[in-house]
């Protein structure tokens, strides 16, 4: 497999937002596996999912004691509740402008337990996405429903 440039990276990874979103979980797995395998592509990888859920909350202007939640789905294991918390470090991390506490962070973890956070983030970003969507499909559906109706 050739290297992937940064480019490529955040393709990538935008690829595997939308591959959540469709359902295609394997093929979403197996494109984070590659993107945490390396560490510059991990770093874009996140850096990329970090600017969907950080969408409106400008880097550093968090303090560094603040969390940001990172959620799992209901019933994950033990790893998943791991990797949550790691996502949620890594953001906070981030929105706090601390970026070398992010690289502690994930000099602390295998590469398994690192792609697992990448897994985390790609689906927080997913779901972001998603709720997103789905708000703004919402209201262009009642503008729809009111300006046919003519009742305003």
């Amino acid at each position: 497999m050739h290297r992937l440039d940064d480019v490529q990276a955040r393709e990538l990874t935008l690829a595997a937002v939308g591959a959540i979103n469709r359902s295609d979980h394997p093929w979403s797995i197996e494109a984070v596996r590659c993107l945490a395998s390396d560490e510059r592509t991990r770093v874009v990888a996140i850096d990329t999912c970090a600017a969907i859920l950080l969408r409106g909350v400008p880097r550093g202007s968090l303090q560094p004691s603040a969390r940001i939640p990172v959620s799992v789905p209901a019933g994950g294991d033990k790893a998943s509740a791991r990797a949550a918390e790691v996502a949620s470090d890594v953001l906070s991390a981030l929105a706090s402008g601390d970026d070398q506490r992010v690289g502690l962070i994930l000099a602390r973890l295998t590469e398994d337990e690192q792609s697992d956070a990448v897994l985390v983030l790609v689906r927080g970003a997913a779901a972001w996405i998603d709720a997103y969507v789905g708000i703004d499909g919402d209201t262009v559906d009642a503008y729809y429903a009111v300006a046919k109706s003519g009742t305003t």
